[in-house]
C-alpha cells in the first residue's frame, strides 16, 4: 500500500508512532501487575489504584494544555523533551524502593502522554498528502487500538516470568531507542498558532480534581471522615469556580457552555458513566482473578484479552452501523449487551469457572465499546463546527476524570468489605468487596441504559445542528454495491402498448467517461464543459474502475476535519486550514484515481428500474453507473428517469386526446 510519502517521512512517522504506542500501551499495561505491586511494596488496593486513577487524573490536567504546548514548542522540542520525561518516569518506576516513587514515575509518564498525543496525530496528518490521510489514519487508528488491547496480556506474562519491575524496565529501554531515533529523523512540522496560558484556570482545575479524587478514593478507608468529606466538598466548589471562570472568559481554555446543548450533554453523561465502569472494572477484575480465584497474572491478562481485542473492532463496526441506521438502533442494543455483561460479573463467585469470567468480562467490554463510539459521534454532531475543538478538549478531560473517579470509586467500594464483614476470612472478605464493586458497575450500566432509552433518539435536531440525513448529493462507493438483475415483470402494459421496466430502457447509452490515467485538471474541465456532477471512470479494457464527483473535488478542497478515537476513548482531532491556493495547485496535478470513489455503487443493465430508483433514493445520489459483466455500458441518472417519465406522460395525454 502506497501512502504518498517518501521513505524519510515514513521513517519519521514510524518513530512518532513508536513513541505514541509506548504512551498508549502504558495506559493499560499495569492492571495485571497491581496484585504483585501490592505484595511487593506492602500497600492495599485503595492505595495501589492511584497508579491507574492518578495516571488518568494527570492526563486530564495536561490534555487541555496540549494546544498551548504545541504552539509554544517546536515538534522536535516537544516530542523529545516529553519522551525524556517519560524515560525519567519509567526509570523511577522500575527501581522504585517505595510506593511514592512508583507513583511519581507514573505521574511523569502520564504528563508525557497528555502532552504529545495530540501533537503526534497532528504532525502525522501533515506529513501525508490530503488524498491519503483517510487511509493513513485508518491504519494508524487500528495500530493504536491494538496497543492497549494486548497490554494486559503482555503485562501478565512479564509479571509471572520476570517480575513487575521489568514492565517499566522494558519500557525504559524502548523509550531510549525512540529518543535516539527521533534525534536523527524528526523534523519540525507545522506553524502552529500560540494560545494563551491561563494560570488561574490550570490551578483551579488541578486543585479541584485532586481534592475531589482524593476524597472519593479514601472515602471507604479513611479514619477521619470529616476531612475526607471536606475534601470532596472543596473539590466540587473549586470545580464550580473553574466552570464559572470558563463561562465568563473571552477566550476560555474550554467552552464548557457547549454542555447546554442537550444532545451533547446527554452523550457526555452516558459516556462518562460508561467510561467510569470500563476503567474501574479493568482494575477490579485482575484483583478478583488473582486474589480470589488465585490464578496467575498471565491468566488475568488472558481473561481480559478477548474483550479488549474484540472491543477494538467494535468502534469501527458500530460507526458504520451508526451511519446507516442512526444512533438509537445501535446504542440501545450495545448498552443492553453491556448491561448483560455487568450482571454476569455480579454472578461471579469464589469458585467461578475461568471461561465464564472471561466471557462475562468480554460481553461487558464489547457492549461498552459498541456503545461509546456512535454515542460520541451523535453528541459531537449536534454542535456547531466552530466549537468542535472545545468538545474535543472537554470530552478528553471528562473521559480521563471519569476513568480516574471510576477506578477510585469501585476500589473504594470494594474496600467497604472490611467494615461490612469484619469477621470473614481474608479471601471471603476480598470476594465480598469485589462483588460490591461489580454490583456498582451493574448499577452504573442501568443508569446509562435508562438515559439512552429516554433521551437518545434520531429526531432531527433544531437550530441548524448537523443532521444524519444531510448527505452529499453523490455518495457512491459506500459499500461497493451492485444491484443484480431481476427477471420478473419485464414489461408493463399501458394504454394498449408496453413500456420498458429495465435500467437499459432508460439509461444513457453514450455517457461521458474518464480514463483512469487522466489528471484532475482535465477532469475538472470535462465536468464543467458537460455540466456533469459526476463521471464514471474506466480502465483500458472499458471496465468500471471508479467514480469522480463534484463532491470528491469539494471534499479535497475543503478544510479537513479528521478524528481518531483510541480504545480508552481519547479523542484526537485535526483540522487542516492550509491555504486554499496550495490545495488547489496540488489537486490539479493529481491522478483522478487519487481522490475518486473506488468502491462504486452500480446497477446491472437488465436490473429492474424500480430497484435502480431505490438505490438513487436511498443513497441520495444523482447518477449511478450501469454495467454488464463489470464493463460500463451506460449511466442512469435522476434526469434520465424523469425524461422517461415525461415520455410516458406525453403518451398518456396523446392517448387521452385521441379518445
Amino acid at each position: 500500500m502506497t501512502l504518498g510519502v517518501d521513505r524519510k517521512d515514513l521513517v519519521m512517522v514510524g518513530v512518532l508512532l513508536a513513541g505514541t504506542l509506548l504512551a498508549v500501551l502504558n495506559q493499560t499495561l499495569l492492571s495485571p501487575a497491581l496484585p504483585a505491586i501490592m505484595g511487593s511494596l506492602s500497600v492495599d488496593a485503595t492505595t495501589v489504584q492511584w497508579l491507574t486513577s492518578g495516571y488518568s487524573l494527570v492526563e486530564a490536567v495536561i490534555i487541555p494544555l496540549s494546544a498551548y504546548l504545541i504552539g509554544r514548542f517546536t515538534t522536535r522540542q516537544l516530542f523529545i523533551s516529553a519522551l525524556c520525561v517519560f524515560f525519567a518516569g519509567s526509570l523511577a518506576a522500575a527501581v522504585a524502593p517505595a510506593f511514592p516513587i512508583l507513583l511519581l514515575g507514573r505521574i511523569l509518564q502520564a504528563a508525557c502522554t497528555g502532552a504529545i498525543m495530540p501533537m503526534v496525530f497532528t504532525v502525522i496528518l501533515l506529513v501525508f498528502p490530503r488524498e491519503m490521510r483517510g487511509t493513513a489514519m485508518g491504519v494508524i487508528g487500528l495500530i493504536i487500538g491494538f496497543a492497549p488491547a494486548v497490554g494486559p496480556s503482555v503485562a501478565g506474562l512479564l509479571v509471572d516470568s520476570v517480575g513487575w519491575r521489568w514492565l517499566f524496565g522494558i519500557v525504559t529501554v524502548l523509550t531510549v531507542v525512540v529518543i535516539v531515533l527521533a534525534a536523527f529523523t524528526l523534523r519540525n512540522y507545522g506553524d502552529f498558532k500560540r494560545t494563551k496560558f491561563d494560570v488561574p484556570s490550570v490551578a483551579l482545575s488541578t486543585c479541584g480534581l485532586v481534592c475531589l479524587l482524593y476524597g472519593l478514593s479514601t472515602f471507604a478507608s479513611t479514619t477521619n471522615m470529616p476531612i475526607t468529606v471536606g475534601l470532596i466538598v472543596v473539590g466540587v466548589v473549586i470545580m464550580g469556580v473553574y466552570v464559572r471562570r470558563q463561562l465568563t472568559m473571552p477566550e476560555p481554555m474550554i467552552k464548557v457552555g457547549i454542555l447546554s446543548t442537550r444532545k451533547y450533554a446527554t452523550s457526555v453523561i452516558v459516556i462518562v458513566t460508561v467510561q467510569a465502569a470500563l476503567m474501574g472494572t479493568g482494575v477490579i477484575t485482575p484483583l478478583y482473578i488473582q486474589g480470589v480465584r488465585e490464578y496467575s497474572a498471565t491468566m488475568s491478562g488472558v481473561a481480559m484479552l478477548p474483550g479488549a481485542l474484540i472491543g477494538a473492532f467494535m468502534g469501527l463496526i458500530s460507526g458504520r452501523l451508526f451511519d446507516r441506521y442512526g444512533v438509537k438502533r445501535v446504542v440501545v442494543p450495545g448498552s443492553l449487551v453491556a448491561l448483560c455483561g455487568g450482571f454476569c460479573l455480579v454472578l461471579l463467585g469464589m469458585d467461578t469457572d475461568f471461561i465464564f469470567i472471561t466471557l462475562a468480562y468480554t460481553v461487558l467490554m464489547v457492549g461498552l465499546q459498541f456503545t461509546m463510539t456512535p454515542l460520541n459521534t451523535w453528541g459531537v454532531n449536534s454542535l456547531d463546527n466552530s466549537v468542535i475543538q472545545h468538545a474535543q478538549g472537554l470530552s478528553n478531560t471528562l473521559n480521563q476524570v471519569a476513568a480516574s473517579v471510576g477506578t477510585a470509586l469501585l476500589v473504594s467500594i470494594s474496600a467497604l468489605s472490611s467494615q461490612l464483614y469484619p469477621d470473614a476470612p481474608p479471601v471471603q472478605q476480598a470476594y465480598e468487596g469485589y462483588h460490591l464493586a461489580y454490583l456498582a458497575t451493574a448499577i452504573l450500566m442501568c443508569v446509562a441504559v435508562a438515559i439512552i432509552i429516554v433521551f437518545v433518539n434520531d429526531r432531527k435536531a433544531k437550530d441548524g445542528a448537523m443532521q444524519k440525513d444531510a448527505l452529499p448529493d453523490y455518495a457512491a462507493g459506500m459499500d461497493g454495491v451492485t444491484v443484480d438483475a431481476r427477471a420478473d415483470e419485464p414489461k408493463i402494459e399501458l394504454l394498449g402498448g408496453t413500456i420498458g421496466t429495465q435500467v437499459q430502457d432508460a439509461m444513457n447509452t453514450d455517457p461521458v467517461v474518464v480514463q483512469d490515467s487522466a489528471r484532475m485538471r482535465d477532469v475538472i474541465r470535462l465536468m464543467s464543459r458537460t455540466d456533469s456532477s459526476g463521471l464514471p471512470i474506466v480502465d483500458e479494457a472499458g471496465d468500471l474502475a471508479g467514480f469522480i464527483s463534484d463532491g470528491d473535488v469539494a471534499n479535497y478542497l475543503g478544510r479537513h476535519d479528521i478524528s481518531v478515537i483510541d480504545t480508552t476513548l481519547n479523542f484526537y482531532r485535526f483540522v487542516d486550514d492550509s491555504p486554499l491556493k496550495g490545495r488547489l495547485l496540488t489537486l490539479l496535478d493529481l491522478n483522478v484515481m487519487d481522490i475518486a470513489t473506488k468502491k462504486v455503487v452500480s446497477v446491472e443493465a437488465d436490473s429492474a428500474i424500480d430497484d435502480a430508483c431505490r438505490v438513487l433514493a436511498e443513497r441520495r445520489i444523482k447518477k449511478v453507473p450501469v454495467v454488464r459483466g463489470g464493463r460500463l455500458v451506460g449511466t442512469l441518472s435522476r434526469r434520465d428517469i424523469m425524461r422517461s417519465l415525461a415520455e410516458i406522460v406525453d403518451a398518456v395525454e396523446e392517448s387521452e386526446a385521441q379518445a
